[in-house]
C-alpha cells in the first residue's frame, strides 16, 4: 500500500471523470498503463492507494491570449506534465512547454518500510528494528506476534530511520519462548486523525535459546602420539543449559569448518564438556544453544565463539637398534638401543615380553640380556606408549 500526502482531493472531486482544478485545467493520477487511479481511502490530505501511482497528468484546455510585437492573434494551447512518482520522491517540476497554474504538491511513501531480515534471521535476546527510507513526520508504532496474525502492541514508536531495540525479556508472553516471531508497525502520518493509519509490511525472525558463556579459556590436551587424532579441548561454562536444550558445536580449523557435535544436557557435567578425538592444529569452536528438536548442524549468525586454541603435535618417536655380535663361537650376543623424539622417558620390551613388562632406559643403552644366535625383536616405547611408525 502507498500513502500520498497532497492537496488534491481525490476521486470525490472528479467531475464527469475529470478533476476541475482551476477554470479549464484538469489533472489525474494514473497507473503504469495510463488508467485513472483512485485512492481506497481519503482522509484529509492523505490518500491511500493499493498500488503505486505512476504519474500526474496535467493539461490545459483553455484558449489564452498573448500580446506580441506582430499579429499573433488568439491560439489554443495544451500543456502536458507527466511526473514519475517513486517512493519518497516529491513533485519535481513541469514538463517542457507547460503554461498554467501550479499543480498540487505531493509526497508519497510505500508501506514497505521495514527491511527484510537476513538469511539467518535468528536472535536469542534482542534485535534491532527500524522503519527505513524517507524522512517525514510519520510515527511507527511497533507490534509483535507469535503466529503472524494476532499482533500485540509494544507501546514503542519511532520515527523514520530510528532504531528500536526489541528486547525479549521486556515481554512476559515471551518468557522461555523460542520459535518464530513477527513484527510490523502502524504507520501514523497525522496523530489528529486515524483514517490514514495503515500497517507496514510484516517481517519475521526466529527466537532461539541463548547460549551459555564461557568461563575462561578452553583447556587443551595435546595429541598422545605424532599425527594421532586423540587431542581434546574442555569448555567450561558460566551457566547450564535447560533439559529441553542441547548445544550445537561447530569446530573450525584455520577458519575452515571441520565438523559439528550435538551436546545434550546430560553430557555437560558441572558446567563442563570435553570434546575428544581432535587432531593437532589451531582451532576455534562456535556454539549455540538450541531446542532438542532443532537439527540444524551449522550455527547461526550469533554464536558464542571461543578464543583460538592450539592442540600441539609431538615429534615422532625414532630409535636405533644395533646388534652386538658374540666375540667367540660359544659366546652370546647383545643388543644396543637408543631413542629420540616422542615423550621421555623411554622403554623397551624384548622378544615376546608383554608391554606391561616394559623396561626403562636412557641414552645409548645396551640391553643386559645375553641372546642366543637367531632373530630377536625389540619394541621401543615412550612415556605415552607411542611406537615408531
Amino acid at each position: 500500500m502507498y500513502i500520498m500526502k497532497t492537496n488534491y482531493g481525490g476521486c470525490n472531486d472528479y467531475v464527469n471523470g475529470n478533476h476541475i482544478y482551476e477554470d479549464d485545467y484538469e489533472y489525474k493520477i494514473i497507473d503504469d498503463h495510463g488508467n485513472w487511479l483512485c485512492p481506497i481511502v481519503e482522509a484529509g490530505e492523505y490518500l491511500i492507494f493499493n498500488q503505486m501511482p505512476s504519474a500526474y497528468l496535467f493539461a490545459s484546455y483553455k484558449a489564452e491570449t498573448f500580446s506580441c510585437s506582430g499579429g499573433c492573434g488568439d491560439y489554443h494551447s495544451v500543456g502536458l506534465m507527466i511526473t514519475t512518482i517513486n517512493t519518497c520522491q516529491k513533485y519535481v517540476g513541469y514538463s517542457y512547454g507547460y503554461n498554467g497554474p501550479s499543480p498540487p504538491n505531493f509526497e508519497i511513501i510505500s508501506n514497505k518500510v521495514i527491511a527484510d531480515p537476513p538469511a539467518d534471521n535468528s536472535f536469542c535476546d534482542k534485535i534491532s528494528l527500524s522503519a527505513t527510507g524517507c524522512t517525514g513526520s510519520q510515527r511507527f508504532y511497533w507490534e509483535y506476534s507469535k503466529d503472524g496474525s494476532h499482533f500485540i502492541p509494544t507501546n514503542i514508536s519511532t520515527a523514520f530511520n530510528q532504531n528500536y531495540e526489541f528486547i525479549k525479556a521486556n515481554f512476559a508472553l515471551l518468557d522461555n519462548y523460542t520459535g518464530p516471531i513477527y513484527f510490523h508497525a502502524i504507520i501514523d502520518s497525522d496523530p489528529s486523525i486515524t483514517q490514514e493509519n495503515i500497517y507496514s509490511n510484516v517481517v519475521n525472525y526466529n527466537i532461539i535459546s541463548c547460549s551459555p558463556l564461557l568461563n575462561g579459556n578452553p583447556v587443551v590436551a595435546d595429541v598422545r602420539c605424532n599425527n594421532e587424532s586423540n587431542g581434546s579441548v574442555t569448555l567450561n561454562f558460566k551457566t547450564d543449559i535447560t533439559t529441553n536444550q542441547k548445544l550445537l558445536l561447530n569446530l573450525f580449523k584455520d577458519n575452515n569448518f571441520m565438523t559439528h557435535k550435538f551436546v545434550s544436557y546430560a553430557e555437560i557435567v558441572n558446567k563442563s564438556f570435553t570434546w575428544t578425538g581432535i587432531a593437532a592444529g589451531s582451532y576455534v569452536i562456535k556454539y549455540q544453544a538450541q531446542t532438542n528438536t532443532d537439527n540444524n548442524i551449522l550455527v547461526g549468525s550469533q554464536p558464542v565463539i571461543s578464543p583460538t586454541f592450539t592442540i600441539a603435535n609431538v615429534t615422532p618417536l625414532t630409535f636405533t637398534v644395533t646388534p652386538i655380535q658374540p666375540a667367540c663361537v660359544d659366546d652370546k650376543g647383545k643388543i644396543q638401543i637408543s631413542a629420540s623424539g616422542g615423550t621421555t622417558p623411554y622403554f623397551y620390551v624384548l622378544d615376546n615380553e608383554p608391554l606391561t613388562n616394559k623396561h626403562s632406559f636412557t641414552g645409548l643403552y645396551t640391553i643386559p640380556n645375553e641372546l642366543s644366535e637367531g632373530d630377536h625383536k625389540v619394541i621401543v616405547l615412550d612415556s605415552r606408549d607411542c611406537i615408531e611408525k
